[in-house]
């Protein structure tokens, strides 16, 4: 479900911002017949005919694109002091050495929407536009998909996550 996938890119933050530490992760099981399984979740679901493919092989697929090796260390800073609500939100922001683009990882497992500001005059970006992914959906959601869009830079500064989201900006070549 888009829930426990949600959990997942929680789990994956935590990883990138350790990434002095970890330095592989894995996913199994990863293939299942539908009707012949012996536990859940596993990434990818067939039958004779099908291919599922469950918003967790989507966390997985997003993370896979927009990986980086160098770690931007950034606070947080919360409206709502509540641990509770700060347990939901995660975020990482890593740089990708092969193209220099930067990318920041936003997790959303609350069941309302957030405002963020991004402090992004101090990366000094050259880029004026950046590539947005973003899954949302029901918790329930067994067939939640990404959806792509390109987005003004400037626009990024102050935006909304929505409720149980995973958002995945990727700025291009433009970050020193």
């Amino acid at each position: 479900t888009l829930e426990v996938a949600l959990a997942e890119a929680a789990y994956l933050t935590a990883l990138e911002r350790n990434g002095d530490v970890v330095k592989m992760a894995s996913y199994a099981p990863l293939l299942a017949k539908d009707g012949y399984t012996q536990w859940r979740p596993d990434l990818i679901y067939f039958s004779n005919t099908d291919v599922n493919l469950t918003p967790s092989y989507y966390v997985q697929q997003l993370f896979g694109r927009n990986n980086g090796t160098e770690y931007i260390p950034v606070e947080a800073v919360y409206s709502n002091a509540a641990v509770e609500v700060q347990k939901r939100v995660a975020f990482s922001i890593v740089k990708d050495p092969k193209d220099q683009s930067l990318i920041v990882k936003l997790v959303n497992i609350l069941p309302v929407a957030i405002n963020i500001e991004l402090e992004l005059d101090q990366l000094n970006l050259k880029a004026d536009t950046a590539l947005v992914s973003q899954l949302t959906g029901k918790l329930e959601s067994k067939t939640a998909k990404p959806e792509e869009k390109t987005m003004a830079v400037e626009k990024l500064k102050k935006q909304q996550l929505p409720p149980y989201s995973l958002t995945i900006i990727r700025i291009q070549s433009g970050a020193k």
